[in-house]
């Protein structure tokens, strides 16, 4: 089975006109063939526009977003494969096996959530360290409590329509709050 009858991408989008083509590259690099992406935008920017002139060999499809947890439900909504990967509009990968491989842990493993570490693409000395310390966190809390970053949060769709999707009535920390609902057993970080 190809990875796009697997995954289907969500990325939710707001003013990302300095960020979405890079998204949209590293895509690009990725092994998903022509797997699906929803975009739920709601910019006001040029965003729609940078979408548009960079999706070219991407399966892209732009919708109405708005707030964050909104725009990912209403991109989950129009899945139909049997896991959705929410990433950020702002993401980039250091290698172009990330999202196979995280594919491949999910089925393999039989699990319903998996995250990535977190990594500062720009050098910033601040953000490393709290990148750093933020993973060692995760990694010791994975066993009691899950976090998968809404940078990068693939699940099996059945169990994010169990969960009732992103809680809408927060405003921050909408990853935080669905991921703390999946089973410890059932979620790995990939080391990526």
């Amino acid at each position: 089975m190809k990875v796009s009858d697997k995954i289907t991408i969500v990325v939710p989008c707001k003013n990302e006109e300095n960020y979405i083509y890079h998204l949209l590259e590293a895509l690009r690099l990725q092994y998903i063939g022509d797997t699906r992406i929803i975009i739920a935008d709601c910019s006001t920017d040029n965003t729609r526009k940078v979408i548009k002139d960079n999706s070219h060999s991407l399966n892209v499809e732009i919708i109405e977003g708005g707030p964050v947890s909104t725009a990912k439900n209403n991109g989950a909504k129009l899945v139909i494969t049997p896991y959705i990967l929410f990433i950020d509009a702002d993401v980039r990968f250091f290698k172009d096996t990330v999202i196979k491989d995280a594919v491949d842990k999910i089925e393999s493993m039989n699990l319903d959530l998996v995250g990535l570490k977190i990594k500062c693409y720009d050098k910033d000395p601040r953000a490393m360290i709290g990148f750093t310390i933020f993973n060692s966190i995760n990694h010791v809390l994975k066993y009691f409590s899950p976090f998968a970053v809404g940078a990068f949060m693939l699940t099996r769709r059945d169990r994010f329509e169990e969960f009732g999707g992103f809680p809408e009535k927060t405003v921050t920390s909408e990853d935080y709050f669905l991921s703390r609902m999946y089973s410890p057993k059932k979620f790995r970080i990939v080391n990526h």
